[in-house]
C-alpha cells in the first residue's frame, strides 16, 4: 500500500522499535481514543502473586463508561512466544482489587490538578463529589484489551477466543517518502466501544430520526435509509433508542431478534446473538461473516470481537462498503426470516 499526498509518494515502513511504535500511540492517542478519555501512560499493576507488568497505558472512556489495558506491540515478536504472554499477564494483573483501587486513585489525582477534566465531567451531569463512585462502578468491570499493533496476527482472533475476551486490535503503519519524511496510517480515527448499559430498547427517551441524522456523517445518513427502506419493505422495524436505533427481525419460529444497532458513527454488530438459540445457523453466520470482512474497517475487529463495531465515519468507510454491507444483510435476513 501506498499513501499520496500532493508530490509526495509514501512507502510502507518498519518501526525501528516498540518505543517507537508506543510514541506514536501516546502522541495520537486523542485519534484513537476521542477526547473523551483519560489516558494513564505505564502504569505498574502487579498480579495477586506478585508478578509486575507495565502496559503502554491505562485509559478511561467517559462516553462508554468502559476502561482499558493499551498493550503496543510489534508483531515480529511473535504472537505467542510474546504478545500472547504479555497480554495474559496484564488481564491477570487486572484482577487484582489492589491494582483497580491504585488506578483509581492515579485518576483522582489527575482530575484534581486539570481544571479541564473537571470541566467534562461537569458537562457529562457527574457532580465533583460523585467522580470516586462514577471511577468505581467503571472499575468494577472486566477491562477491554486494546492492543495498537502494525500488523495483525493471524492467531489473535484464536486467542480471543480462548481466553473469551474482546482483544481490540488498532492497526497502526507507518509510512516513509524518498526524502525521509515520515507519515502513520491509524486504521481506525476513534475507538468506539458500545456502552453497556445502552442495549437494544433499554431507554424511555427516544432519539427522534431528525436528530440522529444530524449526528451522522454521509456514510451513516445512507446507510440509515437504505435500512429504513428495507425495513419498510419486508416488515421489520428500527427501533429508536437513548442515541441510536436498533434493527429488529421476526424470526421463523416468530421470535424477535436484533442482529446489530446503528449508532452516529458506526454499528455495532450483536455476533453472540449469532447462534442457534436465536434461529441463526453456523452456516448462515459464516456466510455473513466471510462477506462483513470485504469491509476493510471489520477485517481486524470481527474475529476479536464480541461486539464488533463497523464505522460509518467519512473516510473510514466507502459507499460501495455500504452497499456490501446491505446486501450480506439482506442475504444474512433471508436465512433466519425469509426471503425477502
Amino acid at each position: 500500500m501506498k499513501i499520496v499526498m500532493g508530490s509526495k509518494i509514501f512507502e510502507r515502513s518498519e518501526f525501528e522499535s516498540e518505543a517507537e511504535l508506543e510514541e506514536v500511540v501516546r502522541s495520537y492517542s486523542n485519534v484513537i481514543f476521542g477526547n473523551d478519555v483519560i489516558y494513564i501512560p505505564q502504569k505498574l499493576i502487579t498480579t495477586l502473586q506478585g508478578s509486575s507488568t507495565i502496559p503502554e497505558a491505562i485509559a478511561v472512556d467517559l462516553d462508554a463508561a468502559r476502561w482499558y489495558i493499551i498493550e503496543v506491540e510489534l508483531a515480529k515478536h511473535g504472537m505467542w512466544s510474546h504478545i500472547a504472554p504479555q497480554i495474559t499477564k496484564q488481564i491477570v494483573a487486572a484482577e487484582n482489587p489492589r491494582v483497580r483501587k491504585e488506578i483509581v486513585q492515579k485518576i483522582i489525582n489527575e482530575i484534581e490538578k486539570s481544571d479541564e477534566w473537571k470541566q467534562k465531567f461537569k458537562e457529562k451531569g457527574i457532580h465533583e463529589i460523585k467522580v470516586l463512585s462514577f471511577l468505581q462502578e467503571i472499575f468494577e468491570k472486566d477491562p477491554l484489551m486494546v492492543i495498537p499493533i502494525d500488523a495483525v496476527p493471524p492467531d489473535l482472533e484464536v486467542f480471543s477466543e480462548v481466553l473469551n475476551r474482546d482483544l481490540i486490535p488498532v492497526l497502526v503503519e507507518k509510512y516513509k517518502s524518498a526524502d525521509g519524511e515520515v507519515a502513520y496510517r491509524i486504521a481506525s480515527s476513534k475507538l468506539m466501544v458500545l456502552p453497556e448499559d445502552q442495549l437494544p430498547e433499554d431507554s424511555k427517551t427516544k432519539i427522534t430520526e431528525e436528530e440522529f441524522l444530524k449526528k451522522c456523517q454521509r456514510p451513516g445518513v445512507i446507510l440509515y435509509h437504505r435500512l429504513k427502506e428495507l425495513a419498510e419493505t419486508v416488515g421489520d422495524r428500527l427501533v429508536p433508542g437513548k442515541s441510536a436505533f436498533s434493527y429488529y427481525i421476526v424470526t421463523k419460529s416468530g421470535k424477535k431478534f436484533c442482529p446489530f444497532t446503528i449508532w452516529p458513527d458506526g454499528v455495532a454488530i450483536y455476533k453472540l446473538r449469532f447462534t442457534e438459540k436465536y434461529g441463526v445457523t453456523e452456516e448462515a453466520h459464516s456466510k455473513f461473516k466471510d462477506n462483513l470482512l470485504r469491509i476493510e474497517c471489520l477485517k481486524s475487529k470481527y474475529g476479536s470481537m464480541k461486539i464488533p463495531i463497523m464505522s460509518t465515519r467519512v473516510g473510514e468507510i466507502t459507499e460501495y462498503e455500504v452497499d456490501l454491507f446491505i446486501e450480506a444483510f439482506k442475504e444474512f435476513r433471508n436465512s433466519i426470516a425469509g426471503k425477502i
